[in-house]
């Protein structure tokens, strides 16, 4: 075989690729800048940071929290678990290691309060994205520590609301209950990520600009959490039957470097996607045609009549 030859050959293959590749970007702009957005904001960094976050703070706090508030956080815990795949083997395997009394006994009040103050690294982790994303210079001490720890206690509530909700559809059967359940829920989240990435970002971006990355976090984030039900149980259960609680823990990694690229790409892509001047050309153009009827609709909602016409 000859190597210099087959190296020739892919070193060719190579650069054709990435001459037709930059071909593209210089052909459409709002390619370039995405691509030269994600180099920014290091978007390996950024997802590897929010995981890492995620499995050394959030969980914790979770399991914690089940142990001394099993009925307050228990909707929090199922919908995580749900989506991590968590509910069957995984489940049984974290169940074999942890003992809510023992938990109760050994973490007392003041260790309670520690976790969930630790936690908000989390919430700090996804504080920085924005802020990278954004442009923004970071608000840390006691100012952004409290916001963090708020949007805390309002992510979790939320998703008390989130499976609340979810239990009360779960009564429409069939193909309708089912859009009308992915519907109801992907709006929800979507406003939940609009408004934490308005919170966390201090009210630094104006809503409407924050809007199209929150629409995308929220319809990708429920179907990739919906697809996880069905894909991460047997991935969740093959790692703990090779690893133990060791595997269980790799595969939640797993899960949450997903889950963080999908933060990072959305809220990056509706930063781009919503300053692109072309964008913007045919947002202009879509209000301006459906401005008019607008206008009619509210007159006749008021009661109004459009004054007629000059003869």
């Amino acid at each position: 075989m000859d190597v210099a030859a087959l190296r020739e050959r892919v070193t060719t293959s190579y650069r054709t690729r990435r001459d037709q590749a930059m071909d593209v970007i210089d052909r459409v702009p709002i390619l370039g800048r995405l691509v030269s957005e994600f180099v920014r904001i290091e978007l390996i960094d950024r997802c590897m940071l929010i995981a890492a976050q995620g499995l050394l703070a959030l969980i914790p706090m979770l399991v914690v929290l089940a142990a001394f508030f099993p009925h307050v956080s228990g909707e929090a815990v199922r919908s995580f678990t749900d989506a991590t795949g968590l509910g069957s083997g995984g489940d049984s395997q974290i169940q074999g290691q942890v003992d809510e009394d023992q938990v109760r006994a050994q973490t007392g009040l003041i260790g309670l309060a520690i976790t969930f103050f630790s936690a908000t690294s989390f919430a700090r982790a996804i504080q920085r994205m924005y802020e990278k994303v954004w442009e923004q210079h970071h608000i840390g001490g006691v100012s952004g520590m409290r916001r963090c720890f708020l949007w805390l206690l309002g992510w979790l509530l939320t998703l008390q609301l989130v499976g609340a909700v979810r239990t009360l559809m779960g009564a429409v059967d069939g193909l309708f209950g089912i859009t009308v359940r992915l519907g109801v829920q992907m709006v929800l989240v979507t406003l939940l990520w609009w408004a934490t990435s308005w919170v966390l970002l201090f009210g630094r971006v104006a809503w409407r600009r924050l809007l199209l990355g929150a629409l995308l976090t929220g319809v990708v984030g429920v179907l990739y959490t919906r697809a996880s039900a069905q894909v991460m149980p047997a991935y969740v259960d093959s790692n703990a039957d090779q690893f133990g609680t060791l595997g269980v823990i790799l595969a939640i990694s797993t899960w949450l470097i997903g889950f963080a690229g999908i933060l990072v790409c959305a809220a990056l892509v509706g930063r781009v996607v919503s300053e692109d001047p072309t964008v913007q050309r045919v947002v202009r153009t879509l209000a301006d045609l459906l401005a008019p009827l607008w206008h009619r609709l509210r007159g006749r909602g008021d009661g109004r009549a459009a004054p007629p016409a000059a003869g």
